[in-house]
């Protein structure tokens, strides 16, 4: 069925059909690629204001105290897979000879984490806050402001982290083309996001927590960031689309989509939410994705993503963090 006057989707421009609304937003669904996202975008003020709200001051209270404790556990596994990937790498025998930027860092700690483990790198971030914390109580290398604007004077990286930000963006394939910039040739990306257009996203369509404008504008399939990335000039694309940290979490969080999807599935409210005419409710399920890509040598049209469920070399888990977000429900 066509639909009117529906937008083109972001990512691969092909056409969509509404979806459902969340929080008062219309999102779209692209029928080529499986991608979700808000239209109309929310203004660029009104963004501003909502991540405002959203503080990452150090003050007792805030919106991200709660999950401090949880990230800083996790980086030394972001760190290890780090390492691991520049280690096939020539010329990076020693993790010193590291130089990585962390675009969407918060209040640092990821950076120091790196730093600590003697990789050279440094972190921008929108959050003035969260900058100045980086700077004056962690006394890492971090600069303020958009990649767009820093990119220039930033020099060039091996590697570039990019963790549970890129779904808040209203131009994600632009801020991948920018980070590809600032990448050697040859240079790894790392992100991480949630996963839509998946059996959980089909059987209980806009209930996994992904689903959360004005803070995440995009979800994306697999599909989606496949095509996203390579429209942005990455080749050698590992998409890890069901991701947890350990066999354990694995299960674990298996279990809890799949008895949520059982319990949740014969309500009264899925053929509304498919009609797009009912206001829904989230729950702390969803399933994850990671991702690794290389800058290509040479810009590619579509390079195939080589799709894994979680196995050994599943990198690690996602963190929802920085300035640029809103702690996802776990």
């Amino acid at each position: 069925m066509s639909h009117a006057h529906t937008p083109a989707c972001p990512i691969c421009e092909t056409e969509s059909e509404p979806a459902f609304w969340a929080g008062g937003y219309r999102m779209y669904r692209c029928r080529g690629c499986g991608a979700s996202f808000v239209h109309p975008v929310p203004s660029d003020a009104a963004l501003q204001e909502l991540y405002a709200s959203f503080h990452l001051s150090d003050d007792e209270g805030g919106q991200y105290e709660e999950m401090e404790n949880r990230m800083i556990a996790d980086f030394p596994a972001k760190v290890a897979m780090v390492k691991r990937g520049m280690a096939g790498n020539a010329g990076f025998t020693d993790s010193r000879k590291i130089r990585l930027l962390d675009v969407g860092c918060g209040k640092g700690y990821f950076v120091k984490a790196c730093r600590d483990a003697g990789i050279e790198a440094e972190g921008v971030d929108l959050s003035s806050s969260g900058v100045a914390f980086a700077r004056e109580k962690l006394g890492v290398p971090a600069r303020q402001g958009a990649l767009a604007d820093l990119k220039d004077d930033l020099g060039e990286f091996d590697v570039v982290t990019f963790w549970a930000t890129i779904e808040h963006l209203a131009d994600p394939v632009g801020m991948l083309r920018d980070i590809a910039e600032v990448l050697k040739p040859g240079g790894r990306l790392l992100l991480d996001t949630g996963v839509g257009d998946d059996w959980l996203d089909r059987l209980l369509p806009g209930r996994v927590q992904w689903f959360d404008p004005p803070q995440h504008l995009f979800v994306f399939s697999v599909e989606g960031m496949r095509r996203a990335l390579a429209a942005a000039g990455f080749a050698d694309v590992h998409i890890d689309s069901s991701y947890d940290r350990s066999a354990l979490r694995r299960g674990m969080r298996l279990a809890r989509n799949g008895a949520a999807a059982m319990m949740l599935r014969f309500g009264s409210t899925v053929s509304r939410l498919r009609s797009g005419t009912y206001e829904f409710r989230r729950y702390p399920i969803g399933n994850l994705m990671s991702v690794s890509a290389h800058k290509a040598a040479r810009r590619v049209s579509a390079e195939p993503a080589r799709v894994e469920k979680a196995a050994a070399r599943s990198p690690l888990e996602v963190v929802v963090r920085g300035g640029m977000g809103v702690p996802a429900v776990r």
